[in-house]
């Protein structure tokens, strides 16, 4: 419809503009044909008029024909020519020569150039030109001017509409015909389940439409991936929390039951240490989630690396020394990059605690950054048993932990460096920190100049 009014519209505005050029071009050459005219009168009769002596006006006649029917045009001449006149005037007022067509009176002023004369209820255009002591009017009705314009105007705006009805039609065509796979798209989309994450594929797709379906098929994908992640996530996350609430339940089921006051004591300290590992183990698994599904996101702005180092190993220190182990930083300089301050936090928390809990007891916890080749390397390593190498990569998925490793810890912290690590545009890499001793974790950033 839209197409349709448009058109129309605009087709409408061509045709009143092409009769307005019509009619201002056929009064030019109207007009140009009334000047010629009079000139050739002047040439060939005026002069030769202007001092002649004459009883009554010389008058031109027309053919018998011409004065008695107004039809088709004759071999003899032309309908038409009973509706143009000319005059001639001398300045004593002596008419002395007209068409037949022409009034006795005259036919406008006798002032040069065009005007426009009411006479006997017709309206003439006339052109006046003077040749000495004589006027000639050269002068034409104003209907034949109409008629003509008219039938100029016919002659250019039938071809036109038609053009524009015969394009309407052709362009209603192509879009219905380009647009009934969009409306099978529709259809299709509107009868699928809710929870569909199918591919979308339809029998005829046009060249334009394909983009869009590919375009929905990889959001779809994206969202089958999505929701494939997140339900894996759910079931993994109730398999984890179910371990430490069943140990807090059996805890507290001891302590209810204890026979004195020792093995109660016991069982709530148990208990309170289980509590614990619950919360982290939520923290972390909340911490998680937000991470993957980028719903934490914050500004992206320049940070001091080292001041962050220096700010989150001042936190940790406390846990780390009552491990009875140490920590120390290694950083001459400045290192600046680009990131969310508070994920690049949680990413060196995480590589502490996972040092921390994996390393030996009375092991140094080593923080090192350092610059080259334009990549700034934030490295933490632990002393201790290290990491085979078949486990190296093994150890950034969700849930997983070392074989043969008693720790406590989630499985999810790592997880989350590497979650971290991608959202950055880094990279990074697990080695030995020395031959048979300890894990070196190193991330490696963009530096910034």
């Amino acid at each position: 419809m839209g197409i349709l009014i448009s058109m129309l519209f605009i087709s409408g505005g061509m045709g009143l503009w092409s009769k307005f050029v019509a009619d201002h071009e056929s009064e030019e050459i109207f007009s140009a044909r009334l000047a010629t005219s009079a000139r050739v009168l002047e040439s060939l009769v005026a002069r030769q008029l202007e001092k002649a002596t004459l009883a009554s006006p010389i008058i031109i006649n027309l053919p018998q024909e011409l004065e008695d029917r107004d039809g088709a045009p004759e071999v003899s001449g032309h309908p038409y020519e009973s509706k143009i006149a000319f005059q001639v005037w001398r300045d004593d007022g002596t008419l002395l020569a007209k068409s037949a067509s022409a009034p006795n009176e005259p036919l406008g002023s006798f002032k040069p150039g065009f005007t426009k004369h009411q006479l006997n209820d017709e309206l003439w255009h006339v052109f006046t030109l003077r040749s000495g002591q004589v006027s000639v009017l050269a002068a034409e009705k104003n209907d034949v001017r109409e008629e003509m314009a008219d039938d100029l105007g016919v002659a250019i705006l039938t071809p036109l509409i038609a053009g524009a009805l015969l394009l309407l039609i052709v362009v209603n065509t192509i879009a219905y015909t380009n647009l009934r796979p969009l409306q099978a798209l529709a259809d299709l989309l509107s009868k699928r389940e809710p929870r569909s994450v199918d591919p979308i594929e339809l029998s005829e797709t046009p060249s334009e439409l394909k983009p869009v379906i590919q375009e929905l098929n990889h959001l779809l994908e994206r969202v089958r991936d999505t929701v494939k992640r997140e339900q894996g996530f759910i079931d993994a996350a109730a398999h984890e929390i179910r371990t430490p609430i069943a140990a807090l339940q059996i805890h507290i089921q001891n302590a209810l039951t204890a026979r004195n006051d020792d093995e109660r004591q016991k069982s709530l300290e148990e208990a309170v240490k289980g509590l614990r590992r619950t919360t982290r183990l939520a923290e972390q698994l909340l911490t998680f989630s937000r991470m993957t599904g980028d719903v934490d996101s914050e500004k992206v702005s320049l940070l001091s690396l080292d001041a962050i180092c220096e700010d989150v190993i001042n936190a940790q220190s406390p846990i780390i020394h009552q491990r009875g182990q140490t920590i120390q930083l290694a950083a001459q300089g400045d290192f600046v990059i680009q990131g969310e301050q508070s994920k690049i936090e949680r990413l060196l928390q995480n590589l502490i605690e996972n040092a921390s809990q994996y390393g030996a007891k009375d092991g140094l916890i080593q923080v090192e950054l350092l610059e080259q080749n334009g990549l700034i390397e934030l490295s933490v390593s632990n002393d201790g048993k290290t990491i085979p190498e078949a486990e190296k990569q093994k150890i950034f998925n969700a849930y997983y932990r070392v074989l043969g490793e008693k720790s406590s810890g989630s499985g999810l912290g790592l997880a989350i460096v590497k979650e971290i690590v991608q959202q950055h545009a880094a990279h990074i890499k697990v080695e030995d920190k020395s031959f048979n001793n300890g894990t070196k974790i190193t991330v490696c950033f963009k530096a910034i100049a």
